[in-house]
């Protein structure tokens, strides 16, 4: 069962946790219940830990350069 609390926070760093929560395609409540429950020892599950890997690889990771041209792709 969920029960809403009531949290009271600046709002510059209002607006920097809804960034993140935003970049992870979640609600600002289901991101900051996602990170709590990290703090909890041993309590990472399996579809958790998927998840959150799942999540990142679809965002990619940036690896430096620059994109190249579709010539540029093809030449030979």
């Amino acid at each position: 069962m969920t029960r809403n609390i009531t949290l009271r926070m600046d709002e510059e760093l209002l607006k920097k946790l809804h960034h993140m929560a935003v970049d992870e395609r979640m609600s600002l409540s289901a991101w900051i219940a996602k990170n709590l429950k990290r703090l909890i020892p041993g309590d990472a599950t399996l579809e958790e830990t998927r998840a959150r890997s799942l999540s990142r690889m679809e965002r990619g990771f940036h690896l430096g350069g620059r994109r190249m041209t579709r010539d540029e792709l093809h030449a030979r």
